[in-house]
C-alpha cells in the first residue's frame, strides 16, 4: 500500500474509542472533500470496431494523487474504511455524469465504475443509482455499471440480487477485466451481464501470439452464443485492432483510438482512425455478406420499455409473426420474445389485465428471452458457429454496427451456407482442395484496391514436373502436387494468406503484410523442404545420381533435375498509387521466368 494510504489508514485499527470515531469522522469528511473539489474524471471512448463511432465512453477517475492517495484503490479502500464509500460514490457518480452530458454523442453509454463493496448493501445502491439517472433526465440505459473481476465480493449472492435487480430497471452491466484476478464464470453465467471487457492482459500483442487467438476466438464465440457484446481493452497496435476485428470483437477501447482524457474538447463522437483501418484492412467478405442479406428475415421490433398492453397488440396486429426482436432505445437487440412467452398470460383468466396492471410489476423487459447474435460482416461459418452453440435459440439475431439488421432462422443459415458451399465446390481444385481460379481473381482486385497495405503476391511453379510424370507416371505426379499443397498450407496460415491452386503444378499464394522480406524467408524455406521431402518419390540410384536420365522427342539422352519449385515473388508496397492489373500480371510473368533461372529458384521485385 502507498504510505500515504496507510498512514490514513492507521487511524481506523482501533475504531472503538471515542478519539477513533473522531478521527473516522474527520478523515472521511477529508475525502468527501477531496471528490467535490479535487478528484476529476476523464473519458476513454469505447467505439464501435466497424465504424468508430464512439457507442460509449468510459469515465476514468484522476486526481488521487493530489487527494494523498498512492492508487485509486486506496482511496476507496480508505472510504469504505471510514464509511463514507457510498457517498462518495453517489457524488462521484453525480460528477460523471454532469462531465458526461458535455459529450458530443447523444446516443452514448456513460461506463461507470462500481466498487463491489457496495453491492452488500443491497436497497442503498440500487435507489443511489435511481436517483442519479432521474437528476441525468437520461434513460436508464444509457448508464453502463463495471464489475470488477478482481473483487471477489461480486460472486456473493446478495450481490448477485442486487445485479439483477439494477439490470431488470435497464441499466446495462459490464464485467470488467476479464481473464484477470478471480475469473468468476459462475457470475458470467448467473448474470448474463450486456458486455464483457477482456483483460488488456490477453489483448496486447494477440496479433503475434497464437495461443491468445485461440483462447480469445473460443471466448468471443462464447459470449455471443449468449448475445453478449465483447470489448478489447488496452488496443494501442493497428496489428491487434486486425486480428481482434478477425476474432469478432464488437468494440475497441485503447491509446490506438484516443488516451483517456480530461480535455472534453478533444473527445468524439467518431473516429476516423478506425474507418481508415478497416478501410486498409478490406477482407473480401462482400460475397458472404450477400448472401447473408439475401435471406435476411427484416422482423419488425419492440422497444424494451414498450408497455404490456402494446406488446399484445402487437402480437394480435401481427397474427403471421409469432416471434419479434427486443430493442433498446439505440436499437441494440437485447433478446426476443415470442407469442409461447405470453400464453401463460393470454389464456389463463384475467391474464392479460394483470400483465397490464402495473402494480403487477411484469414488463416486457421480463419476457425477453437471450437469443445469439452475429454480424452481417461475419464470415457464414462463424455465424452458424454461433448459432449451432444454441440448441434452444430460434435463430440468429443479425446486426449491423451493432444495431439490429434482421433476424435469421435455422432453415434461412443453412440456405446460405449451402450457397457458399456450392459455389467453393466449383470453383475448387478437385485434387487439392484449394480455391480456384475464381477466388485468386477476387483477391487479388481486392488486394490492389487496398494500397494502404502492403501485400505480396507469390506465384509458385513446379520445375522439372514433366519428366518426373512421365516416369513415375500420373499418381506419383499429383502425389507430388499434394505434398506441396499441403507444405505450403502448413507455411502460410489461413490468418496471414491465401492460399490457391491456379491448376496443374502452378500455385498462388497472397500475404498481407509490412514485412516483405519475412516472406521471403519463409518462402525459402518451403522451397528447401519440398525438394528435400520429394525425393523420397524417386528410386534409389535416380537419388544418388541427382538426376532422371530419359529420352527425348529426338531418341537421344537428356537429363534432367530432381523436382523442385520456383517461386516469383511481388511486393507492393504500403502507400503505393494505383497499378493496373495488367502492370502487375506481366510483372509476375517476368518473375516466374526469372525464378526458374536463378539458383536460388527466386525472384523477387517491388513495385509502387
Amino acid at each position: 500500500m502507498h504510505r500515504a494510504d496507510a498512514d490514513l489508514l492507521a487511524g481506523t485499527l482501533d475504531a472503538s474509542t471515542p478519539q477513533a470515531e473522531s478521527d473516522n469522522a474527520t478523515n472521511g469528511k477529508r475525502l468527501l472533500d477531496a471528490v467535490d473539489h479535487t478528484l476529476v474524471y476523464a473519458f476513454q471512448p469505447i467505439v464501435n470496431i466497424d465504424t468508430g463511432i464512439a457507442f460509449g465512453y468510459e469515465a476514468l477517475l484522476r486526481g488521487v494523487n493530489e487527494a494523498g492517495f498512492g492508487t485509486i484503490a486506496g482511496f476507496f479502500d480508505a472510504a469504505y474504511a471510514f464509511g463514507v464509500l457510498e457517498e462518495v460514490e453517489r457524488r462521484l457518480q453525480r460528477k460523471a455524469v454532469d462531465s458526461f452530458l458535455k459529450l458530443p454523442s447523444r446516443t452514448a453509454i456513460l461506463f461507470l465504475n462500481v466498487d463491489a463493496r457496495l453491492l452488500a448493501s443491497g436497497r442503498a445502491v440500487i435507489d443511489g443509482m435511481a436517483a442519479v439517472i432521474a437528476a441525468s433526465g437520461l434513460s436508464a440505459d444509457r448508464f453502463c455499471l463495471e464489475l470488477p473481476e478482481t473483487q471477489d465480493i461480486v460472486a456473493g449472492d446478495e450481490a448477485l440480487a442486487v445485479m439483477h435487480q439494477i439490470s431488470g430497471a435497464g441499466v446495462r452491466l459490464a464485467l470488467d477485466d476479464f481473464g484477470q484476478g478471480y475469473s468468476r464464470l459462475r457470475l458470467l453465467h448467473e448474470l448474463q451481464p450486456n458486455f464483457v471487457k477482456i483483460d488488456r492482459y490477453f489483448i496486447t500483442g494477440v496479433a503475434t501470439d497464437p495461443k491468445r487467438r485461440l483462447f480469445l476466438s473460443r471466448l468471443v464465440d462464447i459470449m455471443h452464443v449468449f448475445g453478449i457484446a465483447m470489448v478489447a481493452e488496452g488496443v494501442e497496435t493497428e496489428a491487434d485492432f486486425r486480428t481482434c476485428k478477425d476474432l469478432g470483437f464488437d468494440y475497441v477501447q485503447g491509446y490506438l483510438v484516443q488516451k483517456p482524457t480530461t480535455d472534453l474538447d478533444h473527445i468524439l463522437s467518431l473516429y476516423p482512425i478506425v474507418a481508415g483501418m478497416n478501410a486498409r484492412e478490406r477482407r473480401n467478405r462482400s460475397t458472404d455478406r450477400s448472401r447473408v442479406e439475401g435471406h435476411l428475415e427484416v422482423l419488425p421490433t419492440m422497444s424494451v420499455d414498450l408497455p404490456m398492453v402494446e406488446v399484445f397488440d402487437t402480437f394480435r396486429q401481427h397474427r403471421d409473426i409469432n416471434l419479434f426482436p427486443v430493442v433498446d432505445q439505440a436499437g441494440i437487440p437485447i433478446g426476443v420474445v415470442g407469442d409461447a412467452d405470453l400464453k401463460a398470460y393470454a389464456y389463463s383468466p384475467f391474464g392479460r389485465d394483470l400483465m397490464a396492471n402495473k402494480a403487477y410489476g411484469r414488463s416486457l423487459r421480463d419476457l425477453v428471452r437471450s437469443c445469439p447474435t452475429a454480424s452481417v460482416d461475419m464470415p457464414i461459418e462463424k455465424i452458424l458457429e454461433i448459432f449451432a452453440h444454441r440448441s434452444d435459440a430460434p435463430g440468429i439475431l443479425m446486426v449491423e454496427r451493432g444495431r439490429y439488421a434482421g433476424f435469421m432462422n435455422s432453415t434461412a443459415l443453412l440456405k446460405v451456407l449451402h450457397e457458399k458451399t456450392v459455389a467453393a465446390a466449383r470453383d475448387q481444385n478437385p485434387l487439392t482442395r484449394l480455391p480456384g481460379n475464381l477466388s485468386i481473381g477476387d483477391w487479388v482486385t481486392d488486394a490492389l484496391e487496398d494500397r494502404e497495405t502492403g501485400i505480396v503476391l507469390a506465384y509458385f511453379d513446379f520445375d522439372s514436373f514433366k519428366p518426373f510424370n512421365d516416369t513415375y507416371g500420373f499418381r506419383n505426379g499429383d502425389r507430388a502436387i499434394q505434398l506441396f499443397a499441403e507444405l505450403l498450407q502448413k507455411h502460410s496460415p489461413a490468418q496471414d494468406a491465401f492460399v490457391g491452386h491456379v491448376g496443374g503444378d502452378d500455385f498462388f499464394v497472397g500475404y498481407r503484410t509490412d514485412n516483405p522480406s519475412e516472406i521471403a524467408q519463409r518462402v525459402a524455406a518451403l522451397l528447401t523442404l519440398f525438394a528435400h521431402d520429394v525425393e523420397s518419390f524417386y528410386d534409389a540410384e535416380t537419388r544418388e545420381r541427382g538426376f532422371l536420365e530419359m529420352r527425348g522427342r529426338d531418341g537421344r539422352l537428356h537429363r534432367y533435375g530432381l523436382l523442385t519449385v520456383s517461386a516469383g515473388l511481388l511486393n507492393l508496397r504500403a502507400g503505393r498509387d494505383e497499378i493496373p492489373i495488367d502492370t502487375v500480371m506481366d510483372e509476375i510473368a517476368r518473375l516466374k521466368k526469372k525464378a526458374k533461372q536463378a539458383p536460388s529458384g527466386m525472384a523477387v521485385a517491388t513495385l509502387g
